[in-house]
């Protein structure tokens, strides 16, 4: 079974949450379970809009995932949770919670989509009743909301929600946790997030650590979809001890291995340390020059050369084109890149 890194941690959050209220996750994921009608199903771990709904009943507080939502620590994520708030702005934290954050619950989706002063953020949902979605549908919107607040501690002024359920009956929580407008019956359940608002300064933004957390990100989703080699290990390592690379020494030593072993086994996969280590190097010299206003000596500092005349060298190589040339190439090229991706 192919590892989900993002999801586990994701679980993980939200037991840590449910904790925080006095529910015993083990407790909660057994009732849930012995909810279900069919004996056949009961084979099968319960879904999150199931978790959900036994989570209310057990509690007593309908409007519980709310409250679990609003609350739940970035940093719990670890690195996905650290390239968040390194983001520049909020539309940067937005893309790497579209790139990343998919995998939380299998059951639902987010597609983005502009309108004339923005981008529209829809939630999508393939299982659940009605009542469930809603819960989930309140369980992420709150999580979102409560996010930005973290990262610009500002009022969402402009931002407009649109959900596709009635009214509940708790409504009151939500105009305590949720500072926009929010209207109800409408088509789909999404939020419209203007422009302003996407420029926005995350307060905790940083470009150097962001692009290692987000080249971080990258790995684990490699890794995600392939069996991983000794080579996605050093990769990763590599990318962990940036601004003072390991030695070849030092990773042997960190996989408890010797250095002719790690050599040989990379060498079976159709590489070398000095490839993969050069890789890594260009990929986040690249970034840098994408990312960042850090000028070619700083970066060649950050990758370890002693002397910027090194890193320039060594990037042409790379690349057929110097620094400078690729930092002006870029700024063509990323904004159709981006329109793309997802």
């Amino acid at each position: 079974m192919t590892r989900q890194p993002f999801r586990e941690l994701a679980v993980k959050a939200f037991r840590a949450r449910l904790e925080s209220f006095g529910i015993d996750p083990l407790e909660l994921i057994e009732t849930a379970t012995l909810n279900r009608n069919s004996i056949n199903h009961r084979q099968e771990p319960p879904s999150v809009h199931e978790v959900l709904e036994t989570a209310v009943t057990m509690s007593g507080d309908p409007a519980i995932a709310i409250r679990i939502g609003e609350d739940i620590d970035l940093a719990a994520y670890g690195t996905y949770g650290f390239a968040i708030m390194s983001s520049a702005d909020m539309g940067a934290a937005l893309d790497i919670f579209l790139r990343y954050g998919q995998s939380f619950v299998l059951s639902s989706s987010w597609h983005r989509s502009h309108y004339e002063d923005g981008l529209i953020l829809r939630m999508e949902q393939n299982t659940g009743t009605h009542y469930q979605q809603m819960l989930l549908t309140e369980l992420s919107f709150s999580h979102l909301h409560g996010n930005s607040q973290l990262l610009i501690a500002k009022p969402a002024e402009g931002v407009r929600v649109h959900l596709k359920y009635p009214r509940p009956k708790h409504f009151e929580v939500y105009e305590e946790s949720w500072a926009h407008s929010i209207e109800f019956d409408q088509e789909h359940s999404q939020i419209f997030l203007p422009n302003h608002w996407l420029r926005q300064r995350v307060r905790t933004g940083d470009p150097t650590t962001n692009v290692l957390f987000s080249q971080q990100c990258e790995e684990i989703v490699g890794g995600m979809e392939e069996v991983e080699g000794i080579s996605a290990v050093v990769r990763r390592l590599l990318i962990h001890s940036a601004g003072s690379f390991l030695s070849i020494a030092e990773v042997a030593n960190q996989l408890n291995v010797t250095e002719r072993t790690l050599r040989r086994r990379l060498a079976a996969e159709g590489t070398d340390f000095r490839t993969v280590c050069d890789d890594i190097k260009n990929t986040l010299a690249r970034n840098y020059l994408r990312k960042t206003s850090m000028s070619v000596v700083e970066i060649a500092d950050l990758l370890d050369y002693a002397e910027a005349t090194n890193f320039h060298r060594a990037f042409q190589r790379w690349n057929a084109m110097t620094p400078n040339e690729y930092r002006k190439h870029s700024v063509f090229i990323e904004p159709l890149n981006e329109t793309n991706i997802w």
